[in-house]
């Protein structure tokens, strides 16, 4: 798959519905493919995608990462906390303060699955290039928690999610 294709993975009509809609959805499978195509690119490859990831594809990546914390809840797995934290990787590079927040779902997620924390980050860190291992070394030890970053536990009627809490107001554009 050529740059092209894979960036326009993460070209999604705007609005709430990827935001709102069902754990797991086509659209998770959609950005899960480019976020895997990431990982798997070569350094130079990486680098170019990371450049054009700006403000609207992060806000993308940042609503997956948050959806995959919740999908790794529901199905009793770390794996998508991975591929979520990878995400968050990314986006942070067009979305720097937004993207702070999401590691707090990802850390609670491993604690309600009793899953070793760092050995998630550490793992993601592996599948990501080298500005997203930083980071992610970064935002790893945090204490912050999902209730700090405005979001809350809830149930969709389906399993798990987490939610908005501040007076539920869109964060993103998706």
């Amino acid at each position: 798959m050529d740059l092209r294709e894979l960036l326009g993975m993460l070209d999604m009509p705007p609005g709430e519905s990827y935001y709102r809609s069902r754990i797991p959805c086509p659209e998770d499978e959609r950005v899960a493919r480019a976020v895997r195509a990431f990982s798997e690119s070569s350094p130079g490859r990486q680098a170019v995608f990371r450049e054009a990831i700006d403000g609207v594809r992060a806000g993308l990546l940042l609503v997956f990462s948050e959806r995959m914390a919740a999908l790794a809840v529901r199905m009793e797995s770390g794996e998508p906390c991975v591929q979520g934290l990878v995400a968050a990787s990314l986006a942070q590079e067009g979305d720097p303060r937004e993207a702070l927040a999401v590691p707090a779902l990802h850390r609670r997620s491993a604690e309600i699955l009793d899953i070793d924390n760092a050995r998630l980050f550490d793992e993601a860190a592996g599948r990501t290039d080298l500005s997203g291992a930083h980071w992610l070394r970064d935002v790893r030890d945090a204490d912050d928690t999902p209730e700090d970053v405005g979001y809350e536990e809830a149930d969709d009627g389906e399993g798990f999610r987490y939610e908005r809490a501040i007076a539920r107001q869109p964060r993103h554009r998706y």
